[in-house]
């Protein structure tokens, strides 16, 4: 093993034999003492105060009416990440009520009145806000197929058949 006060010999890489640890290694250490490995993080650690909450999925919705479909949402601190089908799929939005807190099978979620465009319908759909740093928005119906490991059922309601191997 090599002192840290010697350098490497001419050629020679971290991570090689003879080498110090790869810096892979050292980076998977700092963030673990970083993370803190002695605390055990709840899911409650991780859903936002109801104000920040609504103020983040406004900051989205102001966003998307702008005609906006980056991400994170310009502006926001902390950033605002978006998984919205909705948006994904080209549908413009010409205007949005945020009706306040609805439950959910999902920690922090809003009812929100849609004006959509392209083609032109008002839909009430639900909102999940989560997380801290970042700030998720997710359409609840995106939210429940993630977390259910569930995918989308054609128009035609007949499940794809699996690929032959």
């Amino acid at each position: 093993m090599r002192s840290r006060l010697h350098p490497l010999p001419q050629g020679e890489r971290a991570g090689t034999p003879g080498g110090s640890r790869p810096p892979l290694a050292w980076a998977a250490l700092v963030l673990l003492a970083a993370a803190g490995c002695d605390r055990n993080p709840r899911a409650e650690d991780f859903v936002p105060p109801e104000e920040a909450a609504r103020a983040a999925l406004d900051a989205y919705l102001r966003a998307w009416a702008a005609g906006s479909t980056a991400d994170p949402v310009p502006g926001t601190r902390p950033p605002v990440q978006v998984a919205d089908e909705l948006r994904s799929k080209g549908r413009t939005l010409s205007g949005y009520t945020i009706l306040g807190p609805t439950p959910a099978d999902a920690p922090r979620c809003f009812a929100v009145q849609l004006k959509l465009g392209n083609p032109p319908a008002e839909v009430r759909e639900r909102y999940v806000v989560v997380g801290i740093d970042p700030v998720w928005v997710w359409r609840y119906d995106d939210y429940l197929m993630i977390t259910r490991w569930e995918h989308p059922v054609p128009a035609d309601g007949k499940a794809a058949k699996p690929a032959k191997r």
